[in-house]
């Protein structure tokens, strides 16, 4: 067999070294083409799961049956998703999970509480969720198996919506008191070290952690009617920065892998009353919101993007 050429060789192996180059110099973390986003809809008569692609494209039902299925997020090896079934705000709201083809489901909470708003502890371990006890809003963590459930917050206010930092160590939530809302953390180990991140008049709320765990990001006026906008912040309360200025209703749920966006709820502000949501996506330099879905008389919520 005739010999490859020493130039030819050498050309070869120059090429494959700047092709390892600049694959090893890709961001960490950036997501590639084939990520998902998990939401709820009640496209088909009831509130079901579904999943599409970043750019509104593939959608596929995970969840068929009359029973409310909402709020989902991913597990960190993505292979998993967590959610609330049974309603939200409903006694029967418990926490699920089940694989991300949506075979397998399991529950993992069972009482006649209301569990809901699920958060991954980073190492897929333990769940962290919205529990209503002794007609109280606090936060608790349970192991995924659905032993060792422990009480997070104690406090006479509402707590709500947990998000769990990716280094492990911090809980973020809202704590609603006489109405008004403020983004707090605490440790994720015991609910010690509470912090209070954001001031009141801001009335912020639903907050979740950048992938890196450096920012916040979060919607003012959480606990009034009408118009929210997305902000953004560092992981200790500094650097507050408005991404969006409208007089619609903008929630984040989740951001994208690679940091520059956020998967939020949508929905249009017409005279103070608020319209069917829609899923969208924020780009969070800019503010530029682009809608993945918009089904007129169709509510959609709850994005989460596919680590």
């Amino acid at each position: 067999m005739p010999q490859r050429p020493r130039r030819a060789v050498l050309a070869y192996s120059i090429v494959a070294a700047l092709l390892l180059t600049l694959i090893g110099a890709l961001p960490a973390g950036a997501a590639p083409p084939d990520r998902l986003i998990v939401f709820d809809s009640d496209r088909g008569g009831q509130v079901d799961l579904w999943t599409m692609r970043t750019d509104g494209t593939g959608l596929a039902q995970l969840t068929n049956d009359k029973v409310r299925d909402e709020l989902a997020e991913w597990s960190p090896n993505r292979k998993q998703i967590a959610w609330t079934r049974g309603g939200e705000e409903s006694p029967a709201g418990e926490i699920w999970v089940m694989n991300a083809d949506g075979t397998g489901r399991r529950q993992v909470t069972s009482n006649t509480f209301s569990d809901n708003a699920v958060s991954w502890s980073p190492d897929g371990r333990q769940l962290a969720y919205r529990s209503i006890r002794d007609g109280n809003f606090d936060i608790y963590v349970i192991g995924v198996d659905g032993t060792n459930e422990r009480r997070l917050t104690t406090d006479p206010g509402r707590d709500l919506v947990p998000d769990w930092s990716p280094d492990g160590t911090r809980i973020t939530f809202t704590r609603i008191r006489g109405g008004v809302s403020a983004i707090y953390t605490m440790s994720s180990t015991d609910g010690s070290d509470v912090r209070q991140l954001t001031d009141d008049s801001l009335g912020a709320g639903l907050s979740v952690y950048s992938p890196d765990g450096s920012r916040i990001a979060f919607a003012d006026n959480f606990a009034g009617p009408g118009e929210k906008d997305v902000w953004v912040m560092n992981a200790d309360g500094s650097g507050l920065r408005q991404v969006t200025d409208t007089a619609d209703l903008e929630l984040p749920h989740s951001w994208s892998p690679d940091g520059t966006r956020v998967a939020a709820e949508f929905a249009r502000v017409t005279s103070g009353t608020v319209g069917k949501g829609d899923i969208a996506v924020v780009t969070v330099a800019t503010g530029a919101t682009v809608n993945l879905t918009n089904t007129n008389g169709v509510t959609e919520d709850g994005p989460d993007w596919q680590p």
